[in-house]
C-alpha cells in the first residue's frame, strides 16, 4: 500500500470536488423551479411597475414635453446611484466580490448594453417611426425569440401550453396597443427595422443575465447594468446639450419613475426570471399594457373600451397557462436562496489565507465531505483517501495548504498548490495527449475541495483564480493539476475558466492499481 500512497502524493486528485456544476457531462434537459410561483409573482410585480413607468413616460412627454433620451440619461443613472447608496450601506464587500469576478462583469455589462440601453432606445425608437402600439407589438415578438432560444439550449419542442399562453399573450398585447386596428396597418421600413431590433434586445434583456442572476441577485445585477447602460447612454446622447424645463412635477413624475418604474420593476422582473425562468416571466411581462393601461385610466383618465377588456382578458387567460406547477418530490437543485439573493452573495466577499493547524479539524471536514461527493459521483478512490492526515500536516507546515473563508469568517473550501516538480507529471506518464508546455516553471493545484453547503456559489472559480494568481506570482508559466474521468462538474468547471484537458494520466504504479488515470489540465499564466 505504500506505493499507492506514493503514487496518490506525487500527482493524483490535483483537482477535486470543486464543482459548480451539475454531476453530468451533459447539461440537463429538465429545469426545476422551487420557487415558480414567487418567480410569477416578482415577474407579475415588475410588468406592473413597468406599465407604471411607462404612465410617468407618457406623462413627462405629452404633457411636459421632455424628450426621450434625456428621460434615459437620467433614469438608469439615478436609479444605478440608489442601488449603490442601499449596497454600500447594506453590504459593499458583496458589491466588491461582483466586481473582482470578472465573467459575471463581462455578462452583466452586455446585458446593461444590449439588454437595459438597447431595449429602450429600439423600443423608444420604433415608437417614433410607427406609434406607441405598432412598437409595443413588435417588441413583444421578442417573446418567440425568448421562448424557442430556451427550448433549443434544453434541446426540447415547446410545449403546447407554453405557445398556448404565447399566442394569448401576444394577441391580447396587440389588441390593447393598436385598439384592434390591425388590419390597415402600415409599417414604415425604419420602424420595422427599430422594432425587430427591439425584439431582439427584449429577448437579449431576458437570456443575458441568467447566470449572474442566479450567482448574485437580482440587486446587484440590475445596479450594475443601470450604472453600465447609463454611461453609455450619456456619451451616446450628451444630455447636457439637451434643454428642459425641471418643473416639481416633472421631478415627481421621474422620481417615481425612477424609484419605482427602474429600479423596481427590474428587480421585480430579473428575480421572476430567476425563480420562474426566462420563458414564464417573459409572458408574464405581458402584463404591462395591461397595468399601464389600468393606471391611465386611475391616473389620467384615459378612456378604457371594449377592446381594451378583450385584450386584458385574452392576457389574463394566459396567466394559467405559465403557472403549470412542479412535479411533486422535485429535486431543488439551485438550494433555497433568500428573495433578491444569489447563490454567491450569500456567501459574500470570499477571501483566501495559508492554513495554520488550527484549521485542521474544519478542513478534515471539507475534505470528508468531499470524499462523501466523488463517491456520489460514482468516483472509486482506493482504500487510502487523499490527502492523507500527514500529507496535510506536511502541506501547512509548509505553507503550500490554503482555506478560502466566507465573509462571515467560516471555511467553506480548501486547496493547495505547490511549485516543486512531480514525477507523476512528467511527460512519459501521459497514456494520451501532451501538455502544454515542457521545460518551464509550473505550478500543481491539489484537491481543491469546496463543501458541500458551499457548492455551485462561485467557489470553485474563485480557487482556481486565486490559484492561478498564486501560481503567476510564484514565476509559473503554467498551473497543472488533475482529476477523475467521472469527476465531470469538476472538468467543466476548469474548462470554463479556461483550462485545457491535455489527456489522460497514468497516476498508478507497475505494481499496484498499474491501471490507475487521471484526466490532466493545464492554463498557460
Amino acid at each position: 500500500m505504500a506505493e499507492v500512497e506514493k503514487a496518490v502524493e506525487e500527482g493524483a486528485d490535483g483537482l477535486a470536488a470543486s464543482s459548480e456544476s451539475p454531476a453530468s457531462e451533459k447539461k440537463s434537459k429538465q429545469v426545476e423551479y422551487p420557487h415558480l410561483m414567487r418567480g410569477i409573482l416578482c415577474a407579475f410585480i415588475g410588468a406592473c411597475c413597468w406599465g407604471f413607468s411607462g404612465t410617468c413616460s407618457s406623462l413627462m412627454t405629452s404633457q411636459y414635453g421632455i424628450p426621450v433620451p434625456w428621460i434615459t440619461c437620467v433614469r438608469l443613472p439615478l436609479a444605478a446611484l440608489l442601488f449603490f447608496v442601499i449596497v454600500i450601506v447594506k453590504d459593499y464587500r458583496t458589491l466588491l466580490a461582483v466586481v473582482r469576478d470578472g465573467r459575471s462583469m463581462m455578462r452583466i455589462a452586455g446585458f446593461g448594453i444590449l439588454g437595459v440601453l438597447l431595449t429602450q432606445v429600439s423600443y423608444l425608437s420604433a415608437i417614433a417611426y410607427t406609434n406607441a402600439g405598432i412598437g409595443t407589438v413588435l417588441e413583444r415578438l421578442g417573446l418567440i425569440v425568448i421562448m424557442f432560444w430556451t427550448c433549443f439550449q434544453m434541446w426540447r419542442k415547446p410545449k403546447l401550453r407554453e405557445i398556448a399562453g404565447l399566442v394569448l399573450a401576444l394577441t391580447g398585447t396587440a389588441l390593447i396597443a393598436t385598439k384592434g386596428q390591425l388590419g390597415g396597418l402600415q409599417i414604415p421600413a425604419e420602424g420595422l427595422f427599430f422594432g425587430v431590433v427591439s425584439a431582439f434586445a427584449l429577448a437579449f434583456y431576458t437570456l443575458m443575465p441568467v447566470k449572474p442572476l442566479k450567482k448574485w441577485g437580482p440587486i446587484l445585477v440590475t445596479g450594475l447594468a443601470m450604472f453600465m447602460g447609463g454611461i453609455v447612454a450619456i456619451v451616446i446622447f450628451q444630455p447636457w446639450t439637451i434643454q428642459v424645463q425641471v418643473t416639481p412635477p416633472v421631478m415627481f413624475a421621474m422620481g417615481g419613475m425612477v424609484v419605482v418604474g427602474t429600479l423596481g420593476a427590474y428587480v421585480f422582473y430579473l428575480q421572476g426570471v430567476t425563480d420562474a425562468g426566462p420563458v414564464r416571466a417573459s409572458l408574464i411581462g405581458c402584463m404591462e399594457p395591461v397595468s399601464a393601461l389600468v393606471i391611465s385610466a386611475l391616473w389620467l383618465g384615459t378612456p378604457v373600451v371594449p377592446i381594451d377588456v378583450a385584450g386584458i382578458a385574452l392576457i389574463l387567460a394566459m396567466v394559467p397557462f405559465v403557472t403549470e406547477k412542479q412535479a411533486a418530490g422535485a429535486p431543488r437543485k439551485e438550494g433555497d436562496v433568500p428573495l433578491f439573493r444569489g447563490r454567491a452573495s450569500e456567501l459574500g466577499y470570499l477571501t483566501s489565507r495559508k492554513a495554520t493547524k488550527a484549521d485542521l479539524p474544519s478542513i478534515t471536514d471539507i475534505l470528508n465531505d468531499g470524499h462523501a461527493y466523488l463517491e456520489e459521483l460514482g468516483v472509486e478512490q482506493g482504500n487510502k483517501k487523499y490527502p492523507t492526515f500527514r500529507q496535510l500536516k506536511k502541506a501547512i507546515d509548509d505553507g503550500t495548504c490554503y482555506v478560502v473563508e466566507s465573509q462571515a469568517g467560516e471555511d467553506v473550501a480548501v486547496f493547495s498548490l505547490t511549485f516543486d516538480p512531480e514525477s507523476q507529471y512528467r511527460a512519459k506518464h501521459m497514456i494520451s495527449g501532451a501538455w502544454l508546455q515542457t521545460g518551464q516553471p509550473y505550478a500543481i493545484l491539489h484537491w481543491a475541495t469546496v463543501v458541500g453547503s458551499a457548492r455551485r456559489r462561485g467557489v470553485g472559480s474563485f480557487i482556481l483564480g486565486e490559484a492561478e494568481h498564486l501560481a503567476r506570482t510564484g514565476g509559473a508559466r503554467s498551473i497543472v493539476g488533475d482529476t477523475f474521468p467521472e469527476n465531470y462538474p469538476m472538468r467543466q468547471a476548469a474548462l470554463q475558466h479556461g483550462w485545457s484537458e491535455c489527456g489522460v494520466l497514468k497516476v498508478g504504479t507497475p505494481v499496484v492499481e498499474p491501471d490507475r488515470q487521471r484526466i490532466a489540465f493545464e492554463k498557460m499564466l
